[in-house]
């Protein structure tokens, strides 16, 4: 199976949600092709929005085979009286996954490893898969890890979906530098676009794409997932 993890970030709507949902599936109703690797579990695609975007978001997916809402990061708190967090718990009924540890939140909001960490073992709790970013290679990574996603900061595009983009024989010195070894799943998260997902697809040992910029326009995600 191959996933394609939609990050929109700070962006979008409810409006616009409602928008990028019905082009979607319109194209999606149109190709049969890819409306049966979705049925028959070759792809799965998780999209995740704002946090007050998630709510409609899974309405607007519900029976949607293999199609699910993510959040883009959970509270290192479990609950109680911290104003404005949104905890794995309040999500747990909501999302099947959550991104952690992006680089944009170490650089803007300057999260911590340990946070981080925090994080993961409260997602695990809950019930939520974590889906662990990692910006160079490190280790020890945590345990009982399903999802590991390499986002070197630098190939991050600026919201367009293009940057500077690694190469499939330097993503993969990645994933052998930390010695990963199945079942924990290889994410790439570099600028993944329409122009370069080719290349990406035929790499086995890669399985899955964490796409920002280029997953804001449904048109453009839908180009990316049905190339798979």
């Amino acid at each position: 199976m191959k996933y394609f993890i939609a990050n929109w970030k700070a962006n979008k709507n409810l409006d616009e949600t409602r928008l990028w949902v019905n082009e979607f599936f319109t194209k999606l109703d149109q190709d049969g092709k890819t409306k049966k690797k979705l049925d028959e579990s070759s792809i799965k695609i998780v999209i995740c929005p704002p946090f007050p975007l998630i709510y409609p978001l899974k309405e607007f997916l519900r029976n949607k085979k293999n199609i699910v809402a993510g959040s883009q990061d959970i509270s290192k708190f479990e609950g109680g009286t911290f104003t404005g967090e949104v905890t794995a718990q309040n999500l747990s009924s909501l999302v099947e996954y959550t991104i952690l540890g992006h680089s944009e939140r170490k650089k803007h909001l300057s999260e911590k490893d340990e946070d981080v960490l925090k994080k993961y073992a409260l997602a695990k709790r809950y019930g939520i898969e974590p889906i662990y970013c990692m910006a160079k290679p490190s280790l020890p990574l945590p345990s009982q890890l399903n999802f590991l996603c390499y986002e070197p900061p630098e190939a991050i595009s600026k919201g367009d979906g293009l940057g500077n983009n690694e190469s499939v024989s330097e993503i993969l010195k990645v994933r052998e530098a930390v010695q990963l070894r199945p079942p924990i799943k290889f994410i790439y998260g570099g600028s993944v676009n329409k122009d370069n997902i080719k290349d990406y697809l035929q790499c086995k040992e890669i399985d899955g794409f964490l796409i920002g910029g280029a997953s804001l326009d449904p048109t453009h995600f839908y180009s990316i997932v049905s190339m798979a």
